[in-house]
């Protein structure tokens, strides 16, 4: 189907090569109808389908829905839009994230009591807002370029974490090269499709990269009994380096590049 069937805000059309058709309805559609839609087609009673419900009615109480029709317009508009980019998919308020809420579950935050949580480059927010849902105090890092501070936000990303209130901070890694100014310590560091591990001249990082940044995390960032977990950018691995983070990892999955690190005495 086109655009037009989906277009509620009457923004001038541009075709999307690199967007998936499932993201359109909710990209070109009104945001307090779509998640008033969600609320209503979720009519289970399981524990996920309250949640679900419970969840897109906090969203909506915590965004409003003139500001998100703002963003909406903003990078929809034929003069900024790039149509062979795909970061304009992270205008769908419903898919990107009931998949981080279904992670968030995964990692047990529903279940937890309040953590400190840092997540490493946290791009549009969706992870850090579900995780402030279940009650953590978050903090997303980016790369300079991108972090809140500008006098008004020029990336998407910077626009969509403002909107959901992400607490960020302008943070670059680098390979061998301690972590600081992270602003204290966590009890969680995550990071999603992580694309920081690669040198200057974007090779992947080596083990032996890998172990720095690791132990800099146990040392400088965690508190005792803090954990990690990732998943990495498919391309961004070598196997050598996947083989060392597979082996100091309580869980990996080779497939989709994930690992959680609790136990850190590998490392020595």
């Amino acid at each position: 189907m086109t655009i037009s069937a989906f277009n509620r805000i009457g923004v001038s059309e541009v075709p999307l090569r690199k967007v998936r058709a499932e993201h359109l309805p909710f990209i070109y559609g009104d945001y307090r109808e779509v998640v008033e839609a969600r609320i209503a087609k979720v009519s289970g009673d399981d524990y996920q389908s309250r949640e679900i419900r419970r969840f897109f009615n906090f969203l909506l109480t915590e965004v409003d829905a003139a500001d998100y029709r703002r963003v909406q317009m903003r990078y929809l508009d034929p003069k900024v839009i790039d149509p062979n980019a795909d970061v304009i998919k992270y205008l769908d308020p419903i898919i990107w994230f009931e998949s981080k809420l279904r992670l968030a579950q995964s990692l047990g935050l529903d279940k937890k009591p309040p953590m400190r949580v840092l997540d490493l480059g946290t791009g549009p927010g969706h992870f850090p807002f579900v995780a402030r849902f279940y009650g953590h105090d978050v903090t997303g890092t980016d790369l300079p370029v991108l972090a809140r501070g500008a006098e008004r936000p020029t990336h998407i990303y910077d626009a969509l974490c403002a909107l959901y209130r992400v607490n960020r901070i302008s943070h670059m890694i680098r390979p061998n090269i301690p972590l600081e100014g992270l602003g204290g310590r966590y009890d969680l560091v995550t990071s999603f499709l992580a694309a920081f591990n690669v040198d200057e001249k974007q090779r992947p990082w080596t083990p032996d990269h890998w172990r720095f940044f690791l132990k800099s995390l146990k040392r400088d960032v965690l508190h005792d009994g803090g954990f990690v977990f990732m998943t990495l950018t498919n391309g961004k691995t070598t196997p050598e380096s996947w083989s060392y983070l597979a082996s100091v990892a309580d869980h990996s999955v080779e497939q989709i590049k994930l690992i959680q690190i609790s136990n850190f005495a590998g490392l020595e």
